[in-house]
């Protein structure tokens, strides 16, 4: 009898789950997809050992201001622990040993980055993000007034790093509406933006 049981509630999990992981998948590819149109980016889909149609990841990329770009999410952790987050990065190998952090102050704590013993906390001027960094001068120099009101104004509840040469914001969970894929919006247009500063301060100081 016990077996019975177990196999009907096995077979109802086997009806209900794919059904409710389809319509998280279904939303996140419907914000998606305003993404690839609006910035002409190209979708590639990873298959699942489960098969098609559970379990696959997808990803975006492309090209934003000359910066490769990556949209993606991706898991941290197993188990009750496991977290979900969704990345966005654009290319600037020219940062090189350069790191930066951006932490909203009310933000997601979920979303941060783990720190390291070579970032320090520095004054940049923005009331809703505290701001580390390996490198007080480029920060002081980078954070002009312009970045300064386009980084305060912005609403997102994730995190920015640039670390490695890879410019990243980061948000917990996967893009299933519209106000996150907005946000992400925002981010990218906040992280060129930033990437622009860079070039140029970097330029002077090359020549």
């Amino acid at each position: 009898m016990n077996i019975l049981i177990i196999g009907a509630v096995f077979a109802v999990l086997l009806l209900i789950v794919p059904r409710l992981l389809g319509r998280s998948r279904e939303a996140m590819l419907a914000q998606y997809e305003i993404m690839e149109k609006r910035f002409r980016l190209q979708r590639k889909t990873y298959p699942s050992k489960w098969g098609k149609g559970i379990g696959e990841r997808y990803a975006l990329s492309g090209d934003f201001h000359g910066y490769p770009i990556s949209l993606y999410d991706h898991y941290h952790g197993s188990g009750q622990s496991k977290e979900t987050w969704t990345s966005l990065t654009l290319e600037m190998l020219f940062a090189g040993e350069l790191e930066i952090l951006l932490e909203p102050v009310e933000g997601d704590r979920g979303a941060r980055f783990a720190r390291g013993d070579s970032l320090r906390r520095v004054d940049a001027g923005l009331e809703s993000f505290e701001v580390y960094t390996n490198s007080n001068t480029i920060i002081e120099s980078m954070l002009n007034k312009s970045t300064c009101e386009q980084i305060t104004e912005f609403k997102g509840v994730g995190c920015f790093r640039l670390s490695k040469g890879f410019f990243e914001y980061r948000e917990c969970g996967q893009m299933g509406d519209a106000a996150m894929r907005i946000r992400f919006q925002e981010a990218l247009r906040i992280l060129a933006d930033l990437g622009d500063r860079l070039s140029e301060l970097k330029e002077v100081r090359d020549d």
